[in-house]
C-alpha cells in the first residue's frame, strides 16, 4: 500500500508541443506533410516518385535483373549525348557552355535555404523566359535529391508546369544510381540479409589480401543501416555507403582523413552513373573535386593510364576561340544555330584541343583561324 501525497500549490507544467524540425532536414518529408505548402504540379510529381519507391522498394535493393534505365523516367532516357551539372551548392558554368556540347543537360537545382544561395538565373546566366522556353524543347532537364522544402517551390512550380517530366525526385534517382554502381562494381548497391553480411566481412577479414580487409572495414561500418540510410534521405544517402567510403578506408590505413572530400564529391559522381551523363566535376582556384573523383572512378571504372576528358574550367575558353561562343550570346538564338549542325561533333574538336599546352593551343588556334579565313577568302 503507498500513500501519495500531493502539492497542490506547485504551478501546472506549461507543456509545449514541439513541431517537427523539417525545414534544413536532410530527411525526406512524406508528401502529406508539405500539401499546405507546396504547389500541386510539385505535389503530384513528388507524390509518383514516393509510391514508385513504395512498389520498387524490396527490387531495387536485391533485384540483379532490374536495370537503372527501369528508374528513370521516359524524358531522362531519350537523349544518349546529356551531361550532369551540380548546382546544388557551388555555382557553375554559364549555360551557353552546356548547352553547345550536349542535347541534354541534366541540372541539380540550387538550394534556396543556404546562405550564399544564388537563383538558377544568375548562376547560368539565363532569364526565365530563355529557360523555360530551353526545357519545352528539352534541352535542360533537373534533379531535386534533397528535402523538397530546400528548394526554391515556385521554381519547381515554373519549370514542372512546361515540361512535367523535366524533374527527377530522389527516390528514383536513388534507384538509379544504386543500380549503376551496382552495375559497375557487382558489390556496392547491394542490402545483404545478416548472414550474407557476416560471411562476406568474415572471408574478407580472413583475407591475406590487405585490400579486402579494408574493404572489410568500409562495409563494417556501414552495411547494417545501408537500407534505414537510403529509405530516410534518399539519393543524398548513397555516398555514404559506397565507393566513397572504401576509398576513404583506403586513405585512413595511410594515417590521411579524406573522408568529407570524398563523399561530398562522390555524390554528383555517382548520380551521373545513375543518369547515364558525362559528369562535370566542380573545379574553382579556390576548390576543386577532380582529383576526388579521379581516385572514385578508378574504383568505379577501373584505373585508365591516360585521360583526356575536357574540363569545366577549359570550355569557355576553347569554346570562344574555336567556335566564336561567348557569354553574351542570346541562347535561344545559339540553341536555334547548334540544332542545325551536329552538335557531338563540338565535343570530339574541343577534346582534340583540351591535352594542349597554352603554347600548343595558341598555334592551333592560329592555324585554325588562318585556315578559315583562306576558305572565306576563295568563297568570296
Amino acid at each position: 500500500k503507498y500513500n501519495i501525497k500531493t502539492d497542490h500549490e506547485l504551478p501546472d507544467y506549461n507543456h509545449q508541443i514541439k513541431k517537427s524540425n523539417t525545414q534544413g532536414n536532410l530527411t525526406l518529408v512524406a508528401s502529406q506533410y508539405l500539401r499546405n505548402n507546396q504547389p500541386k504540379e510539385i505535389l503530384e510529381k513528388y507524390e509518383e516518385d514516393q509510391d514508385f519507391w513504395t512498389e520498387k522498394r524490396a527490387n531495387i535493393f536485391s533485384d540483379v535483373n532490374l536495370t537503372k534505365d527501369e528508374c528513370l523516367i521516359d524524358s531522362f532516357r531519350k537523349s544518349q549525348n546529356r551531361c550532369f551539372v551540380d548546382a546544388s551548392v557551388f555555382p557553375r558554368n554559364n549555360i551557353r557552355e552546356y548547352i553547345s556540347l550536349y542535347d541534354t543537360v541534366i541540372i541539380a537545382i540550387p538550394l534556396a535555404d543556404s546562405p550564399n544561395s544564388q537563383s538558377f538565373y544568375d548562376i547560368f546566366k539565363i532569364s526565365k523566359i530563355e529557360l523555360l522556353e530551353l526545357v519545352r524543347r528539352g534541352r535542360i532537364k533537373f534533379v531535386a535529391f534533397q528535402n523538397l522544402q530546400r528548394y526554391d517551390s515556385n521554381f519547381l512550380a515554373d519549370v514542372l508546369s512546361v515540361d512535367p517530366e523535366c524533374v527527377l525526385f530522389s527516390r528514383r534517382l536513388a534507384a538509379a544510381t544504386l543500380l549503376a554502381i551496382r552495375e559497375k562494381t557487382g558489390l556496392f548497391g547491394f542490402a545483404f540479409d545478416s548472414s550474407t553480411q557476416y560471411n562476406l566481412l568474415k572471408e574478407c577479414y580472413n583475407s591475406k589480401v590487405d585490400a579486402l580487409k579494408i574493404l572489410a572495414e568500409s562495409l563494417s561500418e556501414n552495411i547494417a543501416f545501408f537500407e534505414y540510410g537510403i529509405n530516410q534521405r534518399g539519393a543524398l544517402g548513397i555516398s555514404q555507403f559506397c565507393g566513397a567510403s572504401f576509398a576513404a578506408q583506403i586513405y585512413k590505413s595511410r594515417g590521411r582523413d579524406y573522408g568529407i572530400e570524398l563523399m561530398t564529391s562522390a555524390m554528383s559522381l555517382e548520380f551521373s552513373l545513375g543518369l547515364g551523363a558525362h559528369h562535370f566535376p566542380f573545379e574553382h582556384t579556390g576548390y576543386s573535386e577532380v582529383n576526388a573523383c579521379k581516385i572514385l572512378n578508378g574504383i568505379y571504372n577501373g584505373v585508365q593510364q591516360s585521360q583526356n576528358e575536357l574540363r569545366e574550367m577549359e570550355i569557355q575558353t576553347l569554346l570562344s576561340n574555336i567556335f566564336t561562343i561567348n557569354n553574351d550570346m542570346n541562347v535561344l538564338e545559339l540553341d536555334d544555330i547548334l540544332s542545325k549542325y551536329s552538335r557531338r561533333m563540338i565535343p570530339q574538336i574541343l577534346q582534340e584541343y583540351a591535352h594542349l599546352t597554352p603554347e600548343e593551343l595558341s598555334f592551333k588556334i592560329y592555324s585554325l583561324n588562318k585556315d578559315i579565313k583562306a576558305i572565306e577568302k576563295r568563297k568570296q
